[in-house]
């Protein structure tokens, strides 16, 4: 939690509530939402599970926070105490006095909400990815936005109005081009920006206060290291000066280990997310045990990513793929809401280690081989599928194709991996901080503000094979330094040196594999050729699949169920699965 819907025409008593309690009505047994209402029109929040984000109102203004930032110009400390709007009101004041920068005196994922109720105007902030997105719908009559895509649809009676070409975009890409959303009339609003909205205009002015410009800042890898090093310790030590309730998720990788090594000082739980305990979780704990956190291990059962399918397209909303929602269920059973702060380690791979960078072929295939850019590639080429419409699939390569333009228009030689990552929409891995910051208090290092300028800022090479991210951490590597990553090499070493290790060590497990030696699971997520091959998944998309006509003008014709599968990745029809999920009420 929150979100929040806000309209410059006034919105029946209690629809506001109805819609965002909509959004977790599986997640939490019950979500309060506070509801304003005036001449200057009407909002409506959930309470905000960050401490010190509580709504702020005064005579003339009402303030809204969603999410949990970490605030540079001054201490943290209300982040202790529950049910207050210390944060909120201090960000408030900050800018009314004029002094507040955006980009620099707020780190991590937010939106701030300003209404000015007498002179009946607002002003809505995104953080500088839109980690936290926001979406709009405007007619000659009204404005209104919300942070939750399918509540804006319910509010604003689109739901029927599904957009077909962002529906054939999300099943083949597992995410919807910017700015468009899985609705017609609904569109993402821009990252990084301030948007003014005047009731008597009935407009939105949108105006950028930073932009990821393709400025090489640094001279030298070992000074961007250094500020790397340091930007990880300044956003965390703002968060542990104040509280000691803590707790990180652990894995097998090298980024939680990195965690690892910033929280080591402070007593802490470290959870990991299994089908069973197997390689992963066995160097997970070895791990927690190096670095001085309790070892916590939490079990699913094997359809578990079926199961929540329901619950978490509700609460990360249309576009969005819900597996991404690792924590949904465990954050009840272990109390995640009971810490002050849990860390994760998303996004290191996006932003400082190339993971959108296109590889050559068979990079994929073979991890060991050396990180290669392939320059041929180009995000707005023409797709072409024998199963969807010529004529959508021309709309979609146009939507990307513009999108490919406007990221080009602010950086060149990294256009093709910015276009997967600007606004953070367009990563199908965002939908984890989605689901994370609604269910408890989640914080996560790599989205600060330093880690992203930095990210903008430093050629590609530096990001490819790791280079930067190795020297930056591996200070932190160190009390692991021989043991395995989970996909079998060394962290503490840098990549010419894991070359050959983690060729040995991925040749040794495909034979053992193959001799029926390596049996089992050994990975972090569910293991999902067994989930979609289930007798539960055919039988859950088969009770879906009598709304495909809903969206038939997708298809060159109606495809038969078998035709789907044969069709598409698993990936796609696990896509295709959540779209006839999240139809059921778009009639």
């Amino acid at each position: 939690m929150s979100d929040f819907i806000f309209s410059i025409k006034n919105i029946e008593q209690n629809k506001i509530t109805t819609a965002i309690q909509s959004i977790y009505k599986q997640a939490f047994s019950s979500v309060s939402v506070t509801e304003f209402h005036g001449e200057w029109g009407s909002l409506g929040v959930s309470k905000n599970l960050y401490n010190g984000f509580e709504p702020y109102e005064n005579e003339q203004f009402i303030v809204v926070v969603v999410g949990g930032p970490i605030l540079m110009f001054r201490d943290n400390r209300f982040i202790n105490n529950k049910n207050n709007n210390e944060g909120t009101k201090a960000i408030f004041e900050r800018w009314i006095s004029g002094k507040m920068r955006w980009d620099n005196d707020l780190s991590g994922p937010f939106v701030v909400l300003i209404v000015d109720k007498q002179h009946r105007k607002a002003i809505c902030v995104t953080d500088l990815m839109s980690f936290i997105p926001v979406y709009s719908y405007a007619n000659k009559e009204n404005i209104v936005i919300s942070t939750h895509v399918d509540t804006l649809a319910s509010t604003t009676q689109q739901t029927s109005n599904v957009d077909k070409v962002s529906v054939v975009d999300f099943v083949l890409h597992g995410f919807v081009t910017y700015p468009y959303t899985i609705y017609e009339n609904l569109f993402q609003i821009p990252p990084a920006s301030e948007h003014t909205i005047v009731k008597e205009t009935t407009n939105l002015k949108s105006v950028y206060y930073w932009l990821p410009k393709e400025l090489n800042k640094y001279n030298s890898i070992k000074h961007a290291a250094v500020d790397l090093r340091n930007s990880l310790h300044n956003y965390i030590d703002k968060i542990t000066t104040e509280t000691s309730n803590i707790a990180q998720f652990v894995s097998g990788g090298e980024d939680s280990r990195t965690l690892s090594g910033l929280l080591k000082d402070f007593p802490r739980d470290a959870y990991i997310f299994l089908d069973h305990m197997n390689r992963e979780g066995k160097i997970a704990k070895e791990v927690a045990d190096r670095y001085g956190a309790t070892f916590k291990l939490a079990t699913r059962n094997k359809l578990h990513y079926l199961n929540i399918l329901p619950s978490c397209s509700d609460l990360v909303g249309s576009g969005s793929q819900y597996h991404h929602a690792h924590t949904y269920g465990f954050h009840n059973t272990c109390q995640l809401n009971s810490y002050v702060a849990v860390f994760g380690g998303l996004l290191a791979d996006a932003l400082l280690k190339g993971s959108h960078i296109k590889k050559v072929s068979g990079y994929g295939r073979f991890r060991f081989l050396p990180d290669v850019k392939n320059f041929s590639y180009s995000a707005g080429s023409q797709l072409k599928s024998s199963l969807f419409s010529s004529d959508v699939l021309l709309k979609l390569t146009k939507r990307r194709q513009n999108h490919l333009q406007y990221v080009k228009s602010f950086r060149n030689e990294s256009a093709e991996e910015w276009f997967e990552l600007w606004p953070s929409s367009m990563n199908r891995n965002i939908p984890n901080i989605h689901a994370n910051r609604r269910l408890f208090r989640s914080y996560e290092p790599f989205t600060s503000k330093d880690i992203v300028k930095l990210s903008a800022t430093v050629p590609q090479k530096w990001k490819l094979n790791r280079r930067l991210f190795h020297r930056a951490a591996k200070p932190f590597l160190k009390s692991s330094k021989w043991l395995l990553h989970g996909d079998g090499w060394l962290p503490y070493f840098p990549w010419y040196m894991n070359t050959f290790v983690h060729f040995t060590t991925w040749f040794y497990r495909s034979a053992s594999k193959r001799l029926g030696l390596n049996k089992g699971h050994h990975g972090p997520w569910g293991e999902w050729d067994v989930v979609v091959n289930s007798a539960e998944w055919k039988k859950t998309f088969n009770n879906y699949y009598e709304r495909i006509d809903q969206i038939s003008d997708i298809f060159q014709k109606k495809p038969h169920e078998k035709l789907l599968r044969s069709s598409l990745s698993r990936d796609q029809f696990v896509n295709l699965t959540q779209v006839l999920y999240q139809i059921k009420d778009k009639k």
